[in-house]
């Protein structure tokens, strides 16, 4: 389509934050706003300056880059789109490994653009067996000891990105844990110690499909009204109702348990918490959601394309799942792509958009900091699983693919 064709956002079009400052946990307050994932593996997609302005015009508050770009960079300058910037992967052990390269990659990808950046993620989905696990938290360290030197330090909070393949033993959320301590450990007690939180990848629609016949469609789409399974942690008992929301609290308990270990005999939530603050141990935050979202084509067509697919899949996949949702029965077998539509994208998003401000039944009435999975289709990427080129939620003309959705 002709790029003269269509109609362009104007230029001049402030943004503000979506959210008001909220106190999470009556411990912690962050900006609870919806922002949106700016993949640029695409051809045809608009230049930097046009995407900023598609953000502006729009009103979404935040975007999460994978890795630095000058042109972004730039354009984000005097908005008040806050920043979620990403150190690459393979970036990761030269930054972890000597403390001159961090303070290089903060001074030429931080330092003139600082006001912007909310947080850095160092590094996306890494596993514990990736040549890049041990390098982690050491670039982590680097990164926040470059930010201290500037005075960035508390302005700007060092994290990194998991998928939920960490997790075991994810049903009921109440027993989920992290598979392997040594690796997440250090990470948790960086971040606890710095304030910051876990960024965590969430994909309903990789766990749905990765065992469709006992996971219900409408569990992965927020669609389900009534209760699906009751689970109680700290002496309170919740239900859930969706599965984005059984994967949340599955995380954040997890989480919780890595920071304040707890003997089998506290049941009661009350005194736990006690023991909590006479012991001064410092609660970690809630994780933020830093992508989410279901593919409007294609599909995952074979079992071995889920297990190749970045393990953005909760670890022993549908033989956990299928207990979360509770099925009385399997459900009939559908194709693929007939999951991946316009119509459940669209109510994936929207639901997801409602959803995330009223918390998940563990942190309910606190909103959850959400990035929406992506910006635009990506037609470059490589990879058998062919649903991942197709999460865009604007055409390369800027046009939106699913209307308006409130951001």
């Amino acid at each position: 389509m002709s790029m003269a064709t269509h109609r362009k956002p104007p230029m001049a079009v402030a943004t503000s934050p979506l959210f008001v400052a909220f106190l999470l946990l009556g411990l912690h307050s962050t900006e609870a706003q919806i922002g949106v994932c700016y993949g640029r593996l695409g051809d045809n997609l608009p230049c930097a300056e046009d995407v900023v302005n598609l953000y502006k015009y729009y009103n979404i508050g935040a975007m999460r880059l994978y890795e630095p770009d000058l042109p972004t960079l730039e354009a984000l300058q005097g908005t008040n789109i806050q920043l979620m910037l990403g150190v690459r992967n393979q970036d990761i052990q030269c930054i972890g490994s000597d403390q001159s390269n961090a303070d290089d990659w903060v001074g030429t990808n931080v330092l003139p653009y600082a006001t912007t950046i909310k947080y850095i993620a160092v590094g996306n989905e890494i596993k514990p067996n990736d040549k890049e696990a041990s390098w982690v938290e050491p670039a982590m360290q680097n990164i926040l000891c470059a930010l201290n030197a500037n005075e960035l330090g508390t302005q700007i909070k060092v994290s990194t990105a998991i998928d939920t393949g960490l997790i075991q033993k994810s049903y009921p959320p109440s027993l989920a844990e992290f598979s392997n301590l040594t690796y997440i450990t250090p990470i948790i007690e960086f971040l606890t110690t710095n304030d910051s939180p876990l960024l965590v990848n969430i994909e309903p629609y990789i766990a749905y499909v990765s065992d469709r016949r006992y996971i219900k469609l409408d569990y992965a789409l927020f669609k389900n009204h009534s209760i699906t399974f009751n689970d109680t942690y700290n002496g309170v008992n919740r239900g859930y109702k969706n599965l984005f929301d059984a994967t949340y609290d599955a995380v954040y308990i997890a989480l919780q348990k890595v920071v304040t270990p707890r003997n089998e005999k506290d049941t009661d939530s009350l005194l736990y918490d006690v023991k909590q603050k006479k012991n001064n141990i410092k609660p970690p935050r809630p994780p933020v959601n830093s992508e989410s979202g279901w593919p409007s084509k294609g599909g995952l067509h074979h079992p071995t394309m889920m297990k190749n697919n970045g393990g953005r899949i909760m670890s022993g996949g549908g033989q956990q799942l299928r207990y979360q949702t509770a099925a009385a029965a399997p459900q009939s077998e559908e194709k693929h792509d007939d999951v991946a539509t316009v119509e459940n994208a669209k109510a994936y998003y929207t639901n997801l958009i409602k959803h995330v401000k009223e918390g998940t039944p563990l942190t309910k009435g606190q909103e959850i900091e959400s990035y929406l999975f992506a910006m635009f289709d990506e037609d470059k990427k490589a990879g058998d699983d062919d649903s991942e080129r197709f999460y865009g939620l604007f055409m390369p003309d800027q046009q939106p693919k699913y209307g308006h959705l409130a951001f």
